[in-house]
């Protein structure tokens, strides 16, 4: 069974994002890093863009 089959929620793309973003922002409060929780969802935007283009490139050039 896949991770993505037994917790349906995880395709709910706004219920990770929180769920990535809380994560980060609490661990980085007991580290004594306080970082903005606005800083931390634009991080989260940057890195899900670059790896939704990373990936249509990699479609676009892999051949079935």
């Amino acid at each position: 069974m896949k991770i993505r089959d037994k917790y349906p929620q995880l395709q709910d793309e706004q219920y990770v994002r929180t769920m990535v973003t809380r994560s980060v922002y609490g661990s980085m409060r007991l580290e004594a890093q306080s970082v903005p929780m606005a800083r931390i969802e634009e991080l989260y935007a940057e890195v899900r863009n670059e790896r939704q283009a990373t990936q249509s490139t990699i479609a676009r050039t892999t051949v079935f």
